[in-house]
C-alpha cells in the first residue's frame, strides 16, 4: 500500500475519548504512524447530532483510502450513533456514481468474557461493507474490555501483551495492503485474565455503583419475572 495512504478511524463509543474503543485506537494509530501512515480519529457521537457534523463525517469518509471503526457492543449490536453513521455514509454512496476504493475494518470490544459475544455485530460490519462497496479488510474482536477501562495499552502492560501484538500484525497487513491475518484475530481475541477473576472483580463493580446510587437491596430483583 502506498505510504500517503490516509486512514480514518471512526471512534464510535458514547463515552468517547474515556473508552476502551479510544485505548484501542490510540494504540492502532500510534502503530500506523510509526509505519508511515497519514491517520485521522473523529469521535462519531460528536458528529452524527447536528448536520454540520454529519456533513463533516461524509467528508472524512469520503477523503479516506481506508476507514477503520472501532466501537463497543450494545446488546448485541452497534451502538446508535454508530448505527446512525453507518446509515448516513450508506445513503450517501448509494448517491454517487463514480466510488473509489476504500477499505474497511473494525475492532469491536465488549464486557462479556468471550468475544464470540461480537460476531453478529461483526457479521452486521462485513454485511454493510459489501453493500456499500468497501473492501472488507476484516475485524478485531475482544472480550474483557472493561478491564483495560479506557486506560491505555501501555499503561495496562503485560495483561494486554496478546492485543497488542494482535495490533502489532493488523497494522503492518493493513499498510501492506492486505486483510487482517488470522494470527492477529486469534491473539487480539485471547482471554488475558481468568473467566472467574474478572467476573468476581464486575461483581465488586456492580455492587459499588448500586451501593453509590442507593440501589444496593434492589440488585437482584427480578421486575420482569
Amino acid at each position: 500500500m502506498s505510504k500517503n495512504v490516509k486512514v480514518l478511524l471512526l471512534v464510535g463509543s458514547p463515552k468517547s475519548s474515556s473508552s476502551t474503543s479510544n485505548s484501542l485506537g490510540d494504540y492502532l494509530i500510534s502503530r500506523l504512524e510509526q509505519l508511515s501512515l497519514t491517520v485521522g480519529k473523529e469521535y462519531i457521537y460528536k458528529l452524527v447530532r447536528k448536520e454540520d457534523g454529519q456533513k463533516k463525517l461524509l467528508t472524512k469518509v469520503e477523503e479516506a483510502s481506508m476507514i477503520i471503526l472501532v466501537f463497543p457492543l450494545y446488546i448485541d449490536c452497534l451502538p446508535a450513533g454508530v448505527i446512525k453513521a453507518l446509515e448516513l455514509i450508506a445513503d450517501h454512496r448509494k448517491s454517487k456514481k463514480d466510488r473509489k476504493k476504500q477499505g474497511f475494518a473494525i475492532i469491536i470490544n465488549c464486557g462479556f468474557p468471550e468475544s464470540q459475544q461480537n460476531n453478529t455485530a461483526v457479521a452486521i460490519c462485513k454485511n454493510f461493507s459489501r453493500e456499500v462497496g468497501f473492501e472488507w479488510k476484516g475485524a478485531l474482536s475482544l472480550g474483557m474490555g472493561g478491564a483495560i477501562g479506557g486506560r491505555s495499552l501501555e499503561e495496562r502492560g503485560g495483561m494486554v501483551r496478546n492485543v497488542i501484538k494482535g495490533l502489532d500484525l493488523a497494522a503492518q497487513a493493513l499498510t501492506e495492503g492486505k486483510n487482517i491475518p488470522d494470527e492477529a484475530i486469534e491473539l487480539f481475541g485471547k482471554k488475558f485474565i481468568p473467566i472467574s477473576l474478572y467476573t468476581k472483580v464486575g461483581n465488586i463493580g456492580w455492587n459499588k455503583q448500586a451501593k453509590k446510587y442507593g440501589a444496593r437491596k434492589k440488585i437482584k430483583d427480578q421486575p420482569y419475572l
